[in-house]
């Protein structure tokens, strides 16, 4: 009996756990590889995404985001919609200096965020998802 309690106490925080877990790792411990290192070729004021992870172009040009994109497959840097690995944000001054990144057109789906300065290379679950970024106030 007593076995079965901490089964079913162990089931009750696992549920309740599951949410937060999802937002930090997957299950086989992998999570978002955050960093402030700078890939040298994302111009001042742009998002910059990359096809491969760890900045890398995968053969392709840096995809360059100035302003707000709802749907980035209607845009001159289409060819990165659902192709992206990587993305540095290299900011806008002091406001409006943080991006979040989208899975779906019109900023709906999965996101993250990157604050002026950071970067992202490589994240499992957003991993060839991008469809829309937009800048916002602040930090994340």
């Amino acid at each position: 009996m007593r076995m079965r309690k901490r089964a079913l106490l162990g089931l009750a925080l696992a549920t309740a756990l599951i949410p937060v877990a999802a937002s930090t790792a997957l299950a086989d411990g992998t999570q978002p590889t955050y960093s402030r290192d700078n890939p040298g070729n994302c111009p001042s004021g742009f998002l910059c995404v990359y096809r491969g992870i760890n900045y890398d172009l995968g053969g392709w040009g840096v995809a360059k985001f100035e302003h707000s994109n709802p749907v980035w497959s209607s845009t001159i840097n289409g060819y990165i919609a659902h192709q992206d690995s990587s993305w540095f944000n290299n900011g806008t001054g002091t406001s409006w200096s943080s991006v979040v990144v989208y899975s779906d057109n019109n900023y709906t789906g999965k996101s993250f965020c990157l604050d002026k300065g950071w970067g992202n290379k490589w994240d499992p679950i957003a991993n060839d998802q991008g469809e829309s970024n937009q800048w916002i106030q602040g930090t994340c």
